[in-house]
């Protein structure tokens, strides 16, 4: 079965993975097969900043906060409470922490992020620019626990007090930054005391001042501004992207070979002098790659897993990608807003531990012995999925497992035992992850992981199959 999963991720890797060919000299010579390759270098570019956009102009378009992650510019939306299977508005939400969300708009001057003292728990603000490169992450590890105040200006408008007046200054040289606060909470009960201390983060623009709404303001759904995944729509809306948001210097070598094709700010492949047969199949190019895309991000995933024990554990790049284009395109499709490595790491179960994938109908062991439990300094989680990246509905409400969800189980060895099955195996020496019926995956989850968690040194171990009621008998 092994040999067969191998066999299947190499023949979609030929399929669905064709390599980038980048032709020397295409800005002189465009021709409908050079088009077909730079539409999907132009996709793989440019899909993370509209998807950013996409996010920013949604979740900013409602009337007042809510509590979904929704809030006008410049102004928080916290939530109260942890997702459930019946969130499906983002894929894989955590259940280890609250979040607050906010885009800032620095346009008019810098803003300032205040937070109170934490005490023990953990908190991050992860700033992203555009392009979904993390800039900062002020929070526990950055900053340590105490009260403190982050000041977030523009290049272009720095305003005029001093940085020695704040904790710190985090300088974005563009004027959009989302910011993805998280703030680790327990039970209903912390979950409560979370959101309270969360209600104390405060975003003040140039004068000094928060936002503020009236108690009878209703949000209202946000817009829909889906990515286009049609050739012409999507150029136009990513030329207009960069106009808003202009790529960095290292961009340069693409960004060239891309504008001979009218791609780039303030062109248009219509006036680019190409011929109907090139401009289709420039458009196709783009089109094609935003089908493959998805599939690309699992036979990534799998050609991994089937050769680590299972465990696919994203690339170092993540989070700040450079010219990794194709990683950053990967990310952006299976989880927007990923934080660097440093600051967490987040390795999926694709496979068990022979290669074969998970299904319901078989029962799962996954140990960790005392001296291999995951090496993070903040906490650890472990968390079901189903098939298409959803928490997954049980009887028990038990979605992850770790310390932040007592009560953990540890053995009088110090080993810990996580039971993955759809069955209650009536067992209080193991901690038990409740298992959907069909295809489902793990992810664990390393808040503050160690140097070896991030040099490869410690690995998750292997998930063994006990097969259908392999477990129970």
């Amino acid at each position: 079965m092994r040999r067969l999963l191998s066999a299947l991720v190499a023949a979609c890797a030929t399929v669905v993975a064709l390599p980038v060919v980048v032709a020397p000299g295409a800005s002189s010579a465009a021709d409908p097969a050079t088009a077909l390759t730079i539409g999907r270098e132009a996709y793989q570019y440019g899909f993370p900043l509209l998807e950013s956009l996409r996010v920013r102009t949604e979740m900013t378009s409602v009337r007042c906060p809510d509590e979904v992650g929704n809030a006008p510019l410049n102004s928080f939306s916290h939530a109260r409470e942890f997702a459930d299977p019946t969130v499906r508005s983002v894929v894989a939400p955590n259940t280890d922490t609250l979040y607050s969300i906010a885009h800032l708009d620095l346009g008019r001057g810098p803003v300032v992020l205040r937070h109170p003292d934490m005490g023990r728990r953990y908190y991050s603000f992860a700033m992203l620019d555009p392009y979904t490169n993390v800039i900062a992450i002020p929070g526990s590890r950055e900053d340590g626990p105490g009260a403190s105040a982050t000041q977030v200006r523009w290049t272009r408008r720095p305003g005029s007090t001093p940085a020695s007046a704040y904790d710190r200054v985090v300088t974005s040289r563009y004027r959009y930054v989302w910011v993805i606060g998280r703030t680790l909470a327990t039970g209903a009960a912390d979950q409560r005391r979370a959101h309270r201390l969360m209600l104390r983060y405060t975003l003040t623009g140039p004068d000094g001042t928060q936002r503020t709404f009236p108690r009878s303001c209703r949000p209202g759904p946000p817009d829909q501004h889906p990515t286009p995944t049609d050739g012409a729509a999507f150029v136009r809306r990513l030329n207009t992207a960069l106009a808003q948001s202009p790529p960095p210097a290292r961009d340069d070598p693409l960004l060239t070979r891309l504008a001979a094709y009218g791609i780039g700010p303030g062109l248009s492949p219509e006036d680019a002098g190409l011929d109907p047969v090139t401009l289709e199949a420039l458009y196709t190019g783009i089109s094609t790659a935003a089908m493959l895309l998805p599939r690309e991000v699992t036979v990534r995933a799998l050609s991994v897993a089937v050769t680590h024990d299972g465990w696919f554990d994203p690339p170092p790049a993540i989070g700040r990608y450079g010219t990794d284009y194709e990683l950053r395109a990967q990310i952006a499709s299976a989880g927007l807003g990923a934080n660097t490595r440093e600051e967490a790491t987040y390795p999926v179960g694709v496979t068990d531990g022979t290669g074969v994938l998970y299904v319901g109908a078989n029962d799962y062991r996954l140990t960790f012995a005392a001296d291999e439990l995951p090496p993070a300094r903040y906490f650890w989680s472990l968390t079901m999925y189903d098939g298409d990246g959803y928490l997954v509905p049980n009887d028990a409400g038990r979605y992850s497992v770790g310390p932040s969800h007592p009560p953990l189980v540890t053995g009088s060895d110090g080993s810990v035992v996580v039971v993955i099955s759809q069955r209650d195996p009536q067992d209080e020496t193991v901690n038990w992850l409740p298992a959907p019926g069909g295809q489902f995956r793990l992810n664990l989850r390393l808040y503050g992981p160690s140097q070896d968690a991030l040099d490869g040194t410690w690995t998750p171990p292997p998930v063994e199959n006990l097969g259908p009621g392999g477990l129970l008998g």
